[in-house]
């Protein structure tokens, strides 16, 4: 009898250990479509959640991208910050308190800059890269949209973020929402709209006239 317990017991334990793949096809056929955008545009807000707040703050902002690597990243209206990246460097910018930093370029992430987080442009270049730098948890397909949650793989990442969650369109290539919820409780949500794609962009929007700026790397 007992023999017989352990034997109904293994087999319903199996179901539970044996997961199915998850599906990236939906992952690998909108990274490819990141192949052919020559340039983004869109308007979005960001929440920004904590444990101490009741209602999330937000804040609007603005987005260019061009695919030869340009992105001016602007938050709150008038912009209280500005991340530029062009050929002469990535800064992020403080126009209310003209003040500039310029961040480090080998390998360092916008993200690790104080009080800034946003997703990177691109996020991968194809699924290989895409899986080097994140783990896939969950994937779920809609007829409009895909939503995946992911986690970086990088161990100072992983030693604060819980989970990145992405909304995107595998069909058409916009990328609808990204959302970091840290392991502190706080979440931090851009929602992207009125998104534009391929249009001609003036590279005057990659520049940025930092005359009467102090570096934060100067002495007070």
């Amino acid at each position: 009898m007992r023999c017989n317990a352990l034997f109904l017991f293994s087999l319903l334990a199996v179901p539970a250990l044996a997961q199915e793949p998850l599906d990236l096809a939906p992952l690998k056929s909108w990274l490819a479509l990141q192949k052919s955008l020559r340039s983004v545009e869109a308007d979005f807000v960001q929440s920004r959640s904590l444990r101490t707040l009741r209602k999330p703050l937000t804040s609007p902002g603005k987005l260019w991208f061009t695919s030869n690597g340009d992105l001016h990243w602007e938050l709150g209206t008038p912009p209280k910050t500005v991340f530029l990246r062009n050929k002469d460097g990535s800064f992020l910018i403080l126009p209310q308190k003209k003040r500039f930093q310029t961040l480090n370029t080998g390998g360092d992430s916008p993200t690790a800059a104080p009080d800034f987080q946003m997703p990177e442009f691109p996020l991968a270049s194809d699924i290989g890269e895409f899986t080097k730098r994140f783990e896939v948890l969950k994937v779920q397909s809609e007829a409009t949209h895909c939503d995946m949650e992911v986690l970086p793989r990088e161990a100072l990442a992983k030693k604060y973020v819980q989970v990145l969650r992405l909304r995107f369109d595998p069909k058409n290539g916009p990328l609808h929402s990204f959302e970091i919820v840290g392991k502190d409780g706080s979440s931090l949500k851009t929602e992207f709209s009125n998104i534009r794609l391929n249009q001609k962009i003036d590279p005057s929007v990659f520049t940025f006239d930092l005359n009467g700026y102090r570096s934060n790397s100067e002495k007070q």
